[in-house]
């Protein structure tokens, strides 16, 4: 089920206006642009499927080779140059929301992914994480081809990580119970990638059993 936003995102243009809004500490939510790199995939067991983990690049002025006046051109050079693609299409994923004012009356702006979601728990503004919103951008990013297919070669190397850290934590179950964990976690893993592979439906998980009263 969709988490329900309890509060109007604006359209994103990156500047402020004069309403008040999230009691959320500005300095932690700064401008960013989310970066793709082709290693860098997961296989998301909830969709059950592979699907990119976008890394964000904060614009705040003096890091990151954002300079002083905000200007990211060196930075995105210098993501290329590691292999990143940055998506420059920030109104297709970036919300924005006015905060409260500071003490001179300036309203900041508030930036986070469309499926980090402000919601009101018991009083307090929370950013609650919408899986899905997120899922469905970046299967249409795959589809429109800005994101391109994970290679096969990248499906195997991921694979096999999980293996290793499977095999290891079951070779040290027996005495490490968080190691059982662990390995329990990975094998599910396993029999969900090998489920999508054969295109067959991922294995059900185990019903905990009712608490008898």
């Amino acid at each position: 089920m969709p988490i329900v936003n309890d509060f109007q995102p604006k359209t994103y243009t990156g500047t402020g206006s004069n309403r008040a809004g999230l009691a959320l500490n500005p300095a932690e939510y700064p401008d960013f642009r989310l970066m793709y790199h082709p290693k860098r995939w997961q296989f998301r067991e909830s969709a059950g499927e592979w699907l990119p983990y976008l890394a964000p690049l904060h614009l705040v002025p003096g890091v990151s080779c954002v300079d002083k006046d905000g200007s990211y051109g060196l930075a995105i050079v210098e993501m290329q140059q590691r292999g990143w693609t940055v998506l420059l299409n920030a109104a297709d994923y970036v919300s924005q929301y006015d905060g409260q004012p500071s003490a001179s009356g300036k309203v900041p702006v508030i930036y986070l992914p469309k499926w980090m979601v402000p919601v009101v728990v018991a009083g307090e503004i929370k950013v609650k994480y919408d899986a899905e919103i997120e899922y469905e951008f970046l299967r249409e990013m795959i589809a429109t081809h800005r994101i391109s297919q994970i290679e096969p070669d990248i499906k195997a190397y991921q694979r096999a990580k999980i293996q290793d850290e499977h095999d290891r934590d079951a070779g040290e179950s027996t005495s490490d119970g968080k190691a059982a964990r662990r390995a329990k976690s990975a094998a599910a893993m396993l029999d969900a990638i090998d489920a999508a592979e054969s295109g067959e439906p991922p294995p059900a998980k185990a019903k905990r059993a009712p608490v008898k009263p």
